[in-house]
């Protein structure tokens, strides 16, 4: 993709240990004005609807934002987060199998020297600066055992309400847009370390990688995006990450739910063993007494 060369950005997803698809999606996009859109979302509603509501949320925020018809990225963002409604909510009700869909969507535009924020559900904002990481948005979400979110978009509505935050970015901040699945499992002061790994694909990639090392309950993603000094209008070319696993396949662990299981294999040896006895029987020839000569 083009980048601005005054950002550097890393992404990593994977599925995590225990589930069976991945239900989030990130985007990247830079507007004709030079606007970054960073966002993340974190669908729910099964493998399916997780996943298709994820997807369709960050295309229509993308497409809204990155269109320069509307002036103003604050009016854009606003508008792309409707349209990301509108566009989950008509994708639910044409698909019965998908009524319950929804996800979360936490969004960053960096304009000029401000950034511009969207937020809603339980996906999380962080900017480290000056050596230290802070939260930005706040969870709509209440834990009982599992996080149940309080806001998100989608799940039978056509509205929801959006956090918006308006803040000032310095050469040098540097943001982490993630899911749950990283940040629930992460320690903060682990998660603050990591986060400062000098490479931003690395940051992104070892955040990851913890959340797989403490367990991997739930699909983890991580988005890393650090403002540098160069000049605005100056434009380079990032070649992300295509698949899930950016790393050689054996340096991560495989979902338990997708390692084939073992006892069809033994289901199969049990029946050959019983087979192969009843065509002995038939010829006269006594398998097992055969079987238990062998093993005196």
């Amino acid at each position: 993709m083009k980048l601005p060369s005054r950002y550097a950005v890393g992404v990593c997803s994977h599925t995590g240990l225990l589930r069976s698809g991945n239900e989030d999606d990130y985007l990247l996009a830079t507007a004709a004005d030079g606007d970054l859109l960073v966002a993340i979302a974190d669908g729910m509603g099964g493998v399916a609807g997780g996943a298709e509501a994820s997807r369709t949320a960050l295309r229509a925020l993308g497409a809204t934002v990155v269109d320069g018809a509307v002036a103003g990225a604050d009016e854009r963002l606003r508008r792309g987060f409707r349209a990301a409604s509108g566009r989950v909510f008509e994708s639910a009700a044409a698909v019965p199998a998908l009524r319950d869909m929804g996800t979360t969507l936490t969004a960053l535009v960096l304009s000029g020297d401000e950034a511009l924020v969207g937020h809603i559900g339980d996906t999380r904002l962080y900017r480290r600066r000056a050596g230290r990481s802070e939260a930005l948005t706040t969870d709509h979400a209440v834990s009982e055992g599992e996080s149940l979110l309080t806001r998100c978009i989608g799940a039978g509505q056509l509205d929801s309400e959006v956090d918006e935050l308006r803040l000032p970015v310095q050469p040098g901040d540097r943001f982490l847009l993630a899911t749950d699945g990283v940040w629930n499992v992460v320690p903060a002061d682990e998660l603050d370390r990591l986060l400062a790994e000098r490479d931003p694909q690395q940051a992104a990639e070892k955040l990851v990688r913890r959340a797989l090392d403490l367990g991997g309950p739930d699909n983890a993603t991580a988005v890393v995006v650090e403002r540098g000094p160069a000049a605005p209008g100056e434009v380079h070319d990032v070649e992300l990450p295509r698949h899930e696993r950016p790393e050689a396949h054996l340096l991560w662990p495989r979902p338990e739910s997708l390692r084939p299981p073992v006892w069809p294999w033994l289901l199969l040896l049990g029946a050959t063993a019983l087979l192969l006895n009843a065509v002995l029987r038939l010829a006269g020839v006594d398998g097992l007494a055969l079987l238990a000569a062998a093993w005196r």
